[in-house]
């Protein structure tokens, strides 16, 4: 993972920096943040595999955001007819910031879903919760109920059908989510109150929301270890439970939901999209965006992806 980390920084710490940093400046008083996420694997119609987050500064209360969201799109891109004007105005005026990553096949992260690396992963984490028993035990009831969690992940893994793909997935996109909270923490003067409120699906469902746990260390790692534990412990993390039951967070998931599945959809050896709400959405809110990173993950590293407006 530090691997990872350290090509994912060279990439991030050049022109992408100042991007984030320029929106981050706007709301330097800002103490509160919160995240949403939405994915596109295996889907066989779309040309990428992407991970999408939207960074929301705390401006607005969840219903309000909800309100203003739900005002320019009622419904998830699959289930509605055309993208607002209102809603590309909106990516792109300022108010969120989007970090956006496509993994190609047989990416750098691919290298986390053989079986050796993740069990490897686990009992290091289960080594760690045990230590973190012993060197804060204030917190030590929080670390005990990890180390089961982890402990019963680890047991099932002796199963036949143990999905070890899907387990890499999940690390995967934890290890994105921590990172994205590394970098809001080391660029944002004071943040009291943080949340990553993640679209429901397999990666959140699976193993008891076994996802939260493995967020909760790594974030916590590289915030430690790359910045300082008192940035960490000033820091109150709001963890969504039972998230498959949570309908509250679906308009604030939706920016995202509309980011993943139009830069999901573009084919980039062609430039070709499937729809006319694919279309708009690369056109009017992704193309030439202040407010919008994507950031390509291959075997080799991570390269910067832009999308320029074709003009005539």
């Amino acid at each position: 993972m530090e691997r990872f980390f350290a090509v994912l920084e060279e990439t991030m710490n050049k022109s992408s920096i100042n991007q984030f940093k320029n929106f981050v400046e706007r709301y330097s008083d800002v103490t509160k943040w919160f995240m949403c996420s939405d994915y596109c694997f295996d889907d066989k119609s779309k040309a990428n595999n992407v991970v999408s987050f939207v960074i929301y500064p705390y401006i607005l209360d969840f219903n309000e955001w909800n309100d203003v969201i739900y005002s320019m799109q009622k419904n998830d891109l699959k289930n509605c007819r055309k993208v607002s004007p209102l809603f590309c105005d909106f990516v792109k005026a300022g108010y969120i910031f989007s970090f956006n990553f496509i993994l190609d096949r047989n990416c750098i992260l691919d290298k986390w879903k053989d079986k050796a690396s993740m069990d490897t992963a686990i009992q290091d984490l289960i080594n760690m919760t045990e230590l973190w028993q012993q060197t804060t035990p204030k917190n030590a009831e929080r670390y005990k109920m990890m180390n089961k969690k982890l402990k019963s992940l680890q047991y099932q893994t002796n199963r036949k059908t143990f999905n070890y793909k899907l387990l890499g997935r999940v690390m995967g996109v934890t290890f994105l989510a921590s990172y994205l909270k590394y970098l809001l923490l080391r660029e944002v003067p004071r943040i009291e109150i943080f949340s990553w409120m993640s679209d429901r699906d397999a990666i959140t469902n699976w193993n008891g929301e076994i996802y939260l746990e493995l967020y909760q260390i790594i974030s916590h790692c590289l915030i430690c270890n790359h910045l300082t534990p008192q940035k960490n412990n000033e820091v109150t993390e709001v963890a969504i439970e039972n998230i498959d039951k949570n309908m509250f967070h679906d308009s604030l998931n939706r920016v995202a939901d509309f980011i993943c599945g139009g830069i999901a959809d573009f084919n980039y050896s062609d430039g070709s999209v499937t729809g006319a709400k694919q279309c708009k959405l690369i056109e009017d809110a992704i193309s030439d965006n202040d407010y919008l990173i994507i950031l390509k993950i291959s075997e080799n590293g991570v390269a910067r992806g832009l999308h320029k407006k074709i003009t005539d």
